[in-house]
């Protein structure tokens, strides 16, 4: 029976790690900006990732995940005077976007086979001048969910 498996499994294993090693590839070629610049590009191919920004004038982010996952923290950022935009990319994975109760999230979704969810405050409990974050996702057999807290 092992000599039947072998090759196929040795064959699985190969393939698994040109994958994985190609993601790694494109991820570090997409990947642009720091957790402290106002513009930055975050992807997470075949893999996972943190990324807690703290960006003094925030104004435009894109989050990629394909086959993994994102965990964008905005708590600690603040936002271009003129708001900013964020784009988030789930091709089966998932993005977690954190970001303050006090902001105002406007959000469009474009899904198939996905999901999107937005735990955050309507406009009309926060004050006009309210920080504005623009977000549009795109979900393919993935998710995104934005979620407010202090």
């Amino acid at each position: 029976m092992w000599k039947r498996i072998r090759r196929p499994l040795a064959w699985l294993i190969a393939v698994e790690a040109t994958v994985y090693a190609i993601g790694r590839l494109i991820e570090r070629r997409i990947t642009s900006g720091d957790e402290s610049t106002d513009n930055f590009t975050v992807a997470a191919i075949c893999n996972g990732k943190e990324f807690h920004s703290h960006a003094e004038h925030l104004k435009h982010g894109t989050v990629i995940a394909g086959i993994g996952g994102v965990d964008i923290d905005l708590r600690d950022a603040t936002l271009d005077p003129a708001g900013a935009n964020l784009d988030l990319n789930a091709t089966m994975g998932g993005i977690q976007l954190t970001v303050p109760e006090e902001w105002a999230v406007e959000f469009e979704s474009d899904t198939l086979a996905g999901g999107f969810q937005a735990d955050v405050n309507t406009p009309d409990d926060l004050p006009p001048d309210a920080p504005k974050l623009r977000v549009h996702a795109v979900t393919r057999m993935g998710g995104a969910t934005i979620t407010a807290e202090n």
